[in-house]
């Protein structure tokens, strides 16, 4: 050991140098990551480390005092050194348990230090302390272990895989560092610092910079030069053995036989080597195709390409035949009002999101893009400093879409859109070479994906001319509907008031034809009296319905809310058709009334609105029909009524029409002005003015019906949203997509 000391002072003076300058290098970087943090305290703690190592295994040199010392806190630095390469781990893996990890680690290596301060002052030790640290180390480092294979399998991303790579071999070099000086006393424990100041510069590497070296390429590029090596060493050696060995057989001079093996192996040497060459670098580069002839076959079939998703399709293919993507698109980019960039993408391969994303004027993944016209890879968006300032939904919606990198297309010098491509089949990152063929690939594919962004421009314009011109064919037959409902009410006015006038006028006459022949009795004043209320009563209901009609138009209806509840309410609005009822045998029946609580509404108004709907399931329900009224809750402010009949059903086509004023289907001449005759109508304001009250209330109304047909009976069903405490304004309940769908052909006449 006496003679060996001096190299081990020399060789850990020389580790710890190393260490000491990375710490400073680290130490005076202007901004540092949580990472760089840790690596920087990983660094102060292992020149600790490598000191206490140095003295343990100078016993010949100090007194045992200082050695035994020394050597009795190896295990402790070793330990604080695992606990910090694990927070390594899980700051520069990503994994969210940093705190945790660190909590636990930290108490631990504090309960090891007193232990081992305490032992020192107090000896004999009462516990194995070196059997113990190395166990918690041994725990520590397989929880390591366990979280970097965790880490690859976790990701698709071939360069965060590559990054998973990368802290494995960093952290083997570590962890055998640590585990060498846990050994006896000896240069072996000492060139433990070999390994370790191995793993330190390349953990530096790789917390000072996001980009790291491809490690399968890296070890590859040493297999084949260890090959192509031992190849030439085993025809240098062919040569010498050859030519002692033909020495003994042949009669020629020694150097001839050298020379002629010589020329021999040059003959067999350069064509083997050119074919490993060849064969190790495919296997290197990954590269198996002829990237010219592959490109050329590419630009004749987007040439005439004018469709995006087939663009897309043979963009993403060709890559995929050529590399073994199995998943990639097209994003096609569009200015926003705001100058920023929508993106917008078109699958090519594989299940991609086709939600667009907006990037705002200010992101810096949007600078990245337009200033570099360079390959962006999802890596750089996770883990660069700058990128990862931008905006969350911009980050999580390039992360939903699973891509490896995107590459720009330019058209005329102007950003097209991103040929998106996930990772390769074999997970390795993208090469040099491979990315230089995507990128020519991009350039070649920016000129049709122009056209075709135009194309599909015109072809969006046209639909949406088209679905312009049916929207104004749709108004106009909706217009034309409405206006000859107008005239038809003329008709249908000019008969509803016209018939209670002339019995008006007729039992006038008759009154006065009696009252001059003084013939008039008392119970025949009473009955002509109660002939006179009844067209009366008719006219003024008439009158009042177009003046309530013309107050909805206006705005001017009065609601007054008042404390009320649901069931009494619809118990009023039924009372009032009873005779109608029994007399066409229609039976009416009610669900869960009594389970909607108290609201506030305008009792006499929602009276209204309920007795027309009912009006108008009994006008068109047959005799000996149903009609079914129920109640539930939708939610904390709302409830809904449904109102359902087995009447003669009502068409897609006058679902909405029959909530507009005067309208009514059907001919006038089936016109009847009669309350509650199958198939009679009124004046076609019962229904308007039921939808005025109820949206008067903050709610809203709709029919379903599956159609027209006086034969099958399908029925009909208006639902009525109200809130509980009514409200001015409009509804706030979100009606379902599937309550809009309307079916049928023919219609349900209304008041």
């Amino acid at each position: 050991m006496t003679e060996i000391w001096p190299y081990t002072v020399s060789l850990a003076v020389t580790m710890g140098m190393v260490h000491l300058v990375l710490f400073l290098i680290l130490l005076f970087r202007r901004k540092k990551e949580v990472d760089q943090q840790l690596t920087l305290l990983y660094l102060g703690m292992s020149i600790l480390w490598g000191i206490a190592t140095t003295l343990a295994d100078l016993r010949t040199v100090f007194i045992p005092a200082v050695t035994d010392t020394s050597n009795s806190f190896i295990p402790v630095f070793a330990t604080a050194l695992a606990v910090l390469e694990l927070l390594l781990a899980c700051s520069f893996l990503e994994f969210p348990i940093l705190a945790i990890l660190a909590t636990a680690g930290g108490t631990w290596t504090v309960v090891l230090l007193i232990g081992t301060i305490y032992f020192a002052l107090v000896p004999p030790p009462l516990l194995p302390l070196l059997q113990v640290a190395q166990g918690g180390w041994a725990v520590i480092t397989t929880v390591l272990i366990v979280l970097a294979v965790l880490a690859l399998f976790r990701s698709h991303l071939a360069l965060y895989r590559n990054r998973v790579l990368y802290w494995l071999m960093t952290a083997v070099a570590l962890t055998a560092g640590q585990a060498a000086t846990m050994l006896p006393a000896g240069p072996l424990r000492v060139t433990g610092l070999l390994f370790h100041v191995a793993g330190v510069i390349a953990l530096v590497r790789g917390t000072a910079s996001y980009w790291l070296p491809n490690v399968k390429a890296t070890l590859r590029s040493t297999l084949r030069f260890l090959l192509l090596s031992a190849v030439t060493a085993a025809l240098l050696l062919g040569i010498t053995l050859g030519a002692e060995w033909l020495t003994d057989l042949l009669p020629l001079p020694h150097l001839a036989l050298v020379s002629a093996l010589a020329v021999v192996a040059a003959l067999i040497y350069l064509p083997l080597y050119r074919l490993l060459h060849h064969l190790v670098d495919r296997l290197l580069a990954g590269v198996g195709f002829d990237p010219a002839q592959a490109l050329r076959d590419y630009s004749q079939l987007i040439s005439t390409v004018l469709d995006l998703e087939q663009l897309a399709h043979i963009a993403v293919q060709t890559v995929a035949n050529v590399l073994d993507v199995r998943r990639g698109a097209l994003l096609v980019t569009s200015e926003t009002e705001r100058g920023g960039l929508e993106l917008q993408p078109v699958p090519g391969l594989g299940e991609v999101e086709q939600e667009p994303v907006e990037m705002e004027p200010i992101s810096p993944i949007l600078a990245r893009i337009r200033e570099q016209d360079t390959p962006l890879f999802q890596y750089e968006v996770e883990h660069h400093p700058t990128l990862r300032a931008a905006a969350h939904t911009e980050r999580a919606w390039l992360r939903s879409l699973e891509m490896e990198v995107y590459l720009p297309i330019y058209s005329q010098d102007k950003l097209a859109g991103l040929l998106a491509l996930g990772p390769q089949g074999t997970g390795e990152p993208y090469s040099e070479r491979m990315l230089e063929f995507l990128s020519t690939l991009a350039h070649q594919t920016g000129v049709a994906l122009q056209n075709a962004s135009l194309f599909e421009g015109l072809r969006a314009l046209n639909a949406h001319i088209t679905e312009l011109n049916e929207n104004l064919r749709a108004a106009y037959e909706r217009l034309e509907r409405l206006d000859k409902a107008k005239t038809d009410f003329l008709s249908i006015a000019s008969h509803e008031l016209r018939t209670p006038v002339t019995q008006l006028r007729g039992y006038t006459d008759i009154l006065t034809e009696l009252a001059a022949t003084e013939g008039l009795s008392q119970d025949q004043i009473l009955r002509i009296a109660g002939n006179i209320v009844t067209p009366l009563r008719r006219l003024e209901n008439i009158i009042t319905a177009i003046l309530d009609a013309s107050r909805i138009d206006a705005e001017g209806l009065s609601l007054r809310f008042v404390p009320a509840t649901l069931a009494s309410t619809m118990r009023m609005a039924i009372e009032n058709w009873t005779s109608a009822l029994e007399e066409r045998h229609i039976n009416m029946v009610t669900h869960h009334l009594d389970d909607i609580a108290p609201i506030q509404a305008d009792t006499q108004r929602l009276f209204q609105a309920f007795s027309n709907i009912l009006s108008n399931a009994i006008k068109f329900t047959p005799d000996g029909g149903s009609i079914t009224i129920a109640a539930h809750p939708l939610d904390d402010e709302h409830f809904e009524v449904t109102i359902t009949d087995t009447g003669i059903g009502i068409s897609r086509a006058d679902q909405e029409l029959i909530f507009e004023k005067f309208y009514r289907v059907g001919s006038v001449s089936l016109h009847s002005s009669g309350d509650y005759k199958f198939k009679g109508a009124g004046p076609g304001l019962g229904l308007p003015i039921a939808r005025g009250v109820i949206e008067g209330h903050g709610g809203c109304i709709w029919v379903e019906s599956e159609g027209y047909d006086e034969v099958r009976c399908p029925g009909s069903t208006f639902h009525i949203v109200l809130p509980y405490k009514a409200h001015h304004g409009t509804c706030r309940w979100q009606r379902p997509a599937a309550s809009q769908r309307g079916q049928g052909e023919s219609a349900e006449a209304e008041l």
